[in-house]
């Protein structure tokens, strides 16, 4: 695909062999990062970066529950987190993917996605769920505009990804006129 340019600094507009696609930046950023993070956990473990000061996160009991159950496979994702007393965890270190300003929400989200979990849930799919949190809080956002050279980039990723007409949670990239 060869990018045009970007639509109100949200949709790539891009040619190719079939016509103009319409591509959702945030949805295809989030299918390439989700398919980057999933290979190279399946390697070892995401690159992580200390935070030169912890972020203190309140968390009702659920919430601190299901992190704790899943604390093994979250150190696998880059994440560490300690207990911080009454209903406060401390994010000590976050995957490098992901921008410090949003950690809290992405922590808020996970601890969701994984309290909504079977308790017989695999490993995978819990290892799956958490993939695609991290990639969407990382990937980039609606309203922000792309150079050319970027449009390049993520359409040249997409393509070498597998799935790449959905994103993790199932929402369209691309629309084919």
């Amino acid at each position: 695909m060869i990018p045009l340019g970007q639509f109100r600094d949200t949709f790539i507009i891009a040619i190719d062999d079939e016509g103009i696609a319409i591509i959702d930046q945030h949805v295809a950023h989030e299918r390439v990062l989700f398919e980057q993070v999933m290979e190279k956990l399946t390697t070892g473990r995401l690159e992580s970066q200390r935070l030169l000061a912890p972020i203190i996160i309140d968390m009702s009991a659920a919430q601190r529950h299901a992190l704790a159950q899943h604390a093994a496979t979250l150190d696998r994702f880059g994440l560490e987190i300690e207990e911080f007393g009454g209903d406060s965890l401390r994010l000590c270190a976050v995957p490098a993917v992901l921008e410090t300003s949003g950690c809290e929400a992405a922590l808020r989200a996970l601890a969701e996605d994984l309290e909504g979990l079977d308790r017989g849930s695999r490993v995978e799919d819990a290892l799956r769920r958490i993939a695609a949190t991290m990639a969407c809080h990382a990937a980039v956002k609606a309203n922000y505009p792309l150079t050319l050279e970027k449009m390049r980039y993520l359409l040249e990723e997409l393509r070498r990804t597998a799935y790449s007409s959905v994103c993790p949670h199932g929402r369209p990239v691309v629309l084919r006129l």
